[in-house]
């Protein structure tokens, strides 16, 4: 059954829109802070200040064994191969997964709005700010990349696995054939990006949707490039404590945090061409598949 918008293409925003990005992150990072601070008797203020500072050097909150480049932990393993303190803080990076394994799950309608929009004859692909392994990463562990038929996302992060026998197998656990990584300066709102996804999907904007949570990233973005938008409201809600405790350990500069008031402000009078609510399953009402 075609599409009553005729929408041939769906362009997918992936954190907060398809799953809790926010809760799991901080969630689970918070749990590796507090058995860093448990094994090594560090200051914990001045860890997560180290943790900012490794963060925004490379512009990434997810920069890989960021903990291993951190200040407190380089002065207390002073001397040691990186394999080693990597082994001695293994309880902090279990400590991570065993909380991304509780609270990493895709939102509500998530699997059932995509296989009915792949199994009306839609193309979908996601378009994500996340680097490449975090993403590869994340639509694995969820079971969500099998729906797309591309991901275009961050380029990969620039350090790897610091155990030289799993490196190899770290960085090779993922067919990565269908990802198209994006270079850095290439940043949401860019209607550049979006021109690009549809020239290399072969799709006009006319024929193309995109889905994201974000008024002023991902809907700004959409309608500037004359794509149809809408908009998850539901990935917007999360508690005042965790977003605190994210902008904590931020990458975001006072740059990135003026750049942000000015998208906001820019977009306030941005209005989606429709909205889900209250999970992501109601894009199959507004498509009509």
């Amino acid at each position: 059954m075609s599409s009553k918008l005729d929408k041939k293409l769906i362009i997918c925003d992936l954190d907060n829109t398809l799953y809790d990005w926010v809760t799991y992150f901080v969630s689970s990072f918070y749990s590796m802070v507090d058995k860093v601070v448990e094994l090594t008797n560090c200051d914990r203020e001045q860890l997560l200040d180290d943790f900012r500072s490794v963060h925004q050097k490379y512009g990434d909150s997810e920069h890989p064994f960021a903990l291993l480049e951190t200040k407190t932990i380089r002065r207390k393993f002073w001397g040691l191969p990186i394999s080693a303190v990597a082994e001695e803080l293994d309880p902090a990076f279990f400590a991570f997964n065993s909380s991304r394994k509780k609270t990493l799950c895709a939102y509500p309608g998530v699997y059932n709005g995509l296989e009915q929009m792949k199994a009306s004859g839609i193309k979908l692909v996601a378009y994500t700010e996340s680097n490449l392994f975090a993403a590869v990463d994340r639509l694995d562990r969820l079971n969500l990349n099998v729906y797309f038929e591309r991901v275009y996302c961050k380029n990969r992060a620039s350090s790897s696995h610091p155990n030289p026998k799993l490196k190899l197998k770290w960085n090779n656990r993922h067919s990565l054939e269908k990802f198209f990584e994006i270079p850095s300066h290439m940043r949401k709102p860019s209607v550049d990006v979006l021109n690009e996804i549809c020239d290399r999907e072969n799709f006009q904007a006319l024929e193309t949707a995109y889905v994201g949570d974000s008024i002023a990233r991902d809907i700004f973005m959409a309608r500037q490039a004359g794509i149809y938008s809408i908009w998850a409201e539901y990935g917007t809600k999360h508690s005042a404590e965790d977003y605190n405790r994210l902008v904590r350990i931020t990458h975001w500069t006072t740059a990135d945090v003026v750049r942000e008031k000015k998208l906001k402000e820019k977009s306030k009078h941005i209005h989606p061409d429709a909205v889900l609510r209250k999970n992501f399953a109601e894009i199959i009402n507004v498509l009509q598949v």
